[in-house]
């Protein structure tokens, strides 16, 4: 788009930079108008986190933005030096610049370029954003002129690629994307051409951080994965909402070294020599009384500069010139954190290598460190730590409808181990067969990692229907197409007509399940038995002898007899009674 000049403004006496535009850019007199307009609206941005413009203009055609100086470096400076950030860092330079984006939305301008060449950080700790207006003018210039959309395609959101409307959530998938590069050291999609990259952004989800870097806590997994979504209406509403989301997960990130750290000291190096200067652009003014003034305090100034400049070229000869060397620290078995703490305090600088699985080294610690513990390197040196991925992924094997008896060998077949079993109902499985396991078939799990299974416990209870009062055959059927199995008894009853249910067990509404037996009494109506012989008995034995069979007993004297024995019966014997029949007896 241009080139960044410092300068000095002779009014304010203060240094600022000059952005100077591409001159082929100053014959688009839209690209002039709207530029006019953008920086108009960026000049009223006042906020301690966006670069401030405060002026703007054009010398013989060639356009330029006055902004402040910044002393520091970019984030893409910062990154190419130190590899990665760690996730405290990382937050530390988020919060700002939501803050930023969130001034800046609330005005209506949408910055359009968000990338860590456009995210400034001073010595002091601060952040700032830059480019604000420059970027929407300059792109939309470029749709003007080539019907195309204009900028860094690893950072552009999906809506871009689309020549859609760009609006706040545009710049929270592009920061998204600037988050997932601070943690991983590397942007999330990459290809052979920004036609490649641009279909990954409109096709794939960003991967977890943690995937490349696991000292990323899972939390501020999902705070990418929500600022990356394909679909802006499911980003964060806003960079307010964003910033607290954000704010939510800082509680779980490990401590790192204050992000200004990182940040090395801005030095001013004179100019070499015979070197041919750039012509300067002097607004005339008129002189007065000042001036003399002016002149011997810009020679005071000269000579601090002077002593300043002898200072830092002093403390660069010792910084550079002069070797400085230390001994790799031992790192082998601390957590990734840990480790980056000791690198980082002995004055080395960390990178994370792709892991190698180990069945000994928990996931997340340092397997190995290269160069080696012990060895001698410069200070600022890279150190390279190897991390343990865990057990190696081995295929899970498909347990449904094994019986449990023989998922323990099959597991072990497959080095892995039998994990929690628990029971559910299940009306396709028999009982005891695995119904669920934890990681589907065919899927990876670490080696030795414990497979949880769900068992069946048969199929799902159901009420039993009501049969008392319906015949055998009209309970039969009704049990037996609800799934139970009949088990039928038989009992006389005076209240009950033959061939009806008495009673059943378990009642009504009782839950049981299918396969399961329910029990059924049939009625065989009044009980029925053949008429005792009593005759020849005594007159006392026979009459309780028949009221122990229920029978009403009549006794009767035969005339002109006084004996006790029975002569006579009615009913006669061998004839069908009931209980409560009466029957008569005759003594002699």
């Amino acid at each position: 788009m241009g080139e960044v000049f410092r300068a000095r403004d002779a009014v304010l006496d203060r240094e600022v930079a000059i952005k100077v535009l591409h001159a082929a850019l100053a014959g688009d007199a839209g690209f002039i108008d709207r530029f006019r307009r953008e920086a108009r609206s960026a000049a009223g941005l006042g906020h301690p986190n966006i670069v401030s413009v405060h002026d703007w203009g054009s010398v013989d055609g060639v356009y330029f933005m006055v902004m402040e100086f910044v002393r520091g470096q970019s984030l893409r400076e910062v990154l190419n030096a130190e590899g990665l950030l760690a996730p405290a860092q990382a937050a530390e330079v988020l919060l700002p610049v939501l803050s930023a984006l969130d001034h800046a939305h609330r005005q209506g301008i949408v910055h359009r370029d968000i990338k860590p060449e456009n995210i400034m950080l001073t010595r002091d700790g601060v952040v700032k954003v830059a480019d604000f207006g420059l970027a929407r003018a300059y792109a939309d210039a470029q749709i003007t002129q080539a019907g195309m959309v204009t900028g860094t395609v690893q950072y552009l959101a999906p809506e871009q690629l689309q020549g859609e409307p760009a609006d706040p959530r545009t710049d929270l998938y592009s920061l998204g994307i600037v988050t997932y590069e601070m943690l991983t050291g590397r942007i999330p999609f990459t290809g052979e051409t920004p036609v490649a990259i641009a279909v990954k952004h409109l096709r794939e989800r960003v991967p977890p951080p943690s995937g490349r870097n696991p000292a990323v806590p899972r939390g501020l997994d999902g705070w990418v994965s929500s600022m990356t979504e394909i679909e802006r209406e499911l980003r964060p509403e806003s960079a307010a909402e964003a910033r607290r989301d954000l704010h939510s997960e800082m509680a779980d990130l490990p401590p790192a070294r204050p992000i200004a750290e990182l940040v090395p000291d801005v030095q001013v190096i004179p100019a070499p020599p015979g070197l041919e200067r750039a012509t300067t652009v002097t607004i005339p003014r008129s002189r007065d009384g000042t001036t003399t003034r002016r002149r011997k305090g810009r020679w005071a100034l000269g000579i601090l500069f002077a002593l300043v400049a002898i200072g830092a070229a002093a403390w660069g000869s010792w910084t550079y010139l002069i070797p400085h060397a230390i001994d790799v620290p031992h790192v082998v078995g601390l957590t990734t954190s840990e480790a980056q703490t000791r690198l980082e305090d002995a004055g080395l600088t960390v990178k994370l290598a792709d892991g190698d699985y180990s069945t000994k080294v928990d996931e997340g610690v340092v397997l190995r460190v290269e160069p080696a513990e012990g060895v001698s390197v410069k200070t600022g040196s890279r150190v390279t730590l190897v991390l343990s991925l865990g057990p190696p992924p081995v295929p899970v094997p498909n347990l449904l409808g094994m019986p449990i008896d023989r998922v323990h060998a099959a597991l072990q077949a497959a080095k892995l181990k039998l994990g929690d079993v628990t029971k559910s109902f299940s009306n396709s499985f028999a009982i005891d067969q695995v119904i669920h396991q934890s990681v589907r078939s065919n899927a990876q799990a670490p080696q030795g990692s414990r497979i949880d299974v769900v068992i069946s416990k048969g199929p799902s209870p159901l009420p039993v229907p009501k049969v008392i009062g319906l015949t055998e055959e009209q309970a039969t059927t009704l049990l037996t197409t609800a799934g139970f199995l009949v088990d039928r008894q038989e009992e006389f009853s005076t209240v009950v007509q033959r061939g009806d249910v008495i009673s059943q067990d378990p009642v009504k509404n009782t839950d049981l399940q299918p396969g399961q037996t329910v029990t059924i009494t049939v009625s065989l109506g009044p009980p029925e038995f053949p008429m005792p012989n009593v005759v020849g008995m005594g007159r006392d034995a026979a009459v309780a002898k028949l009221s122990a069979l229920g029978l009403k007993v009549d006794v009767a004297i035969v005339t002109g007899q006084t004996g006790s024995t029975v002569v006579y019966q009615k009913p006669a014997t061998g004839t069908v009674v009931h209980p409560g029949d009466l029957v008569h007896i005759y003594i002699a």
